[in-house]
């Protein structure tokens, strides 16, 4: 008995120490916090601290939940974490669905039970959950002509697959936005890394919605895979949406060596507003929320804002400064001189999503 006594209570205290190190494991400072902000926590694949994980984070900056990855999922894959993972949050299931990028797509749960819904060395950036119990997914980094987007089934079985190839064959038609240094900067050439796909999103209708970022553009497209309708001249854009307004995307707008990256505002009129330009370093998170709002994730912040782009909650990396974004317009040093701390420096942050409030 008393053996057994003493197992319980070591056990009791291994978790209670195991509580106090997530508890008080803090990420972020927050800058904003409104009473009428979405007070739900974020999680994303941990691109900060160096450890394999998927991280919680509540409204005050703590990490109140983690999962580790097994060893097995990530040994061959550390360094692929940098280059586009992705995470959703399944409400119904109180799941978290994910992508390693270059390896594939899991769903683990609360217990930290896993599984593997797609083996893909081509997946990278975004991934959806369909409500026929399919998967859309991009493959952003395949070379010109190969399939950009598939839509998959549990078992699968890929069933419908897109590629801009058929329908934009001339790139360079898309790259009058940037400048001649921009381009050798930030596109290939021979076909590698072609059109950069990072965002995809079906409706009900059967329409999808395709993020090009290598064309400056994110396209409407139908069943058929035919392009409905285009949105050019977005420079690098990133999580482009569908809103009650029209749509929502991000860009990274340059100009005589100022980063003057912004959210845009389309209109269904065809109307265009930058908002919060300058402010923060490429954005490649949008989320829309339920109250009509959008939490944002760039580089080093995550925060909540409306159409207009009031800011709601806003909180940023421990290990950079509230307005070291704001600060590059005014830069002496380069980027990665700023940005020289994280993980995945000096682009550490990804995309975050909203799960569930802890009280």
């Amino acid at each position: 008995m008393s053996l057994l006594v003493t197992i319980v209570a070591s056990l009791f205290i291994s978790l209670t120490n195991a509580t106090k190190a997530i508890s008080s494991e803090k990420l972020f400072n927050v800058v904003t916090s409104d009473p009428s902000a979405d007070k739900r926590a974020v999680a994303f694949v941990d691109t900060v601290t160096g450890k394999d994980r998927i991280v919680e984070v509540n409204m005050s900056g703590e990490v109140v939940w983690e999962w580790k990855f097994p060893d097995k999922l990530i040994s061959k894959r550390r360094r692929h974490i940098c280059k586009g993972a992705d995470i959703k949050y399944l409400h119904s299931s109180d799941e978290i669905l994910f992508i390693i990028p270059r390896s594939g797509a899991y769903i683990v749960n609360r217990a930290g039970n896993y599984k593997t819904v797609i083996e893909d060395d081509k997946i990278t950036h975004d991934i959806d959950l369909l409500p026929n119990g399919n998967f859309i997914y991009t493959r952003g980094f395949v070379n010109k002509g190969d399939d950009e987007v598939r839509e998959i089934t549990p078992s699968g079985k890929v069933i419908w697959k897109w590629s801009h190839a058929k329908y934009f064959p001339n790139r360079k038609l898309f790259l009058k936005v940037l400048s001649n240094r921009r381009k050798r900067k930030n596109l290939k050439s021979d076909g590698i890394d072609w059109a950069h796909v990072n965002g995809v999103e079906r409706y009900k209708n059967g329409n999808t919605l395709i993020s090009l970022r290598n064309f400056n553009m994110f396209v409407l497209v139908g069943p058929d895979s035919n392009p409905i309708k285009t949105f050019q001249n977005i420079s690098f854009v990133h999580e482009p949406h569908k809103t009650t307004f029209g749509y929502i995307a991000a860009d990274r707008f340059a100009k005589k060596g100022h980063l003057l990256h912004s959210i845009i505002k389309i209109t269904n009129e065809g109307k265009r507003t930058k908002l919060l330009k300058g402010q923060f370093k490429t954005v490649r998170g949008i989320e829309s929320l339920p109250s009509g709002r959008f939490n944002i994730t760039s580089v080093g912040n995550v925060f909540e804002i409306n159409s207009e782009g009031k800011i709601f909650q806003q909180m940023h990396l421990k290990i950079m400064k509230e307005d070291t974004e704001r600060n590059l317009n005014r830069r002496t040093k380069s980027v990665r001189k700023i940005f020289n701390k994280g993980r995945c420096r000096p682009l550490n942050l990804y995309k975050v999503a909203k799960t569930k409030l802890y009280k």
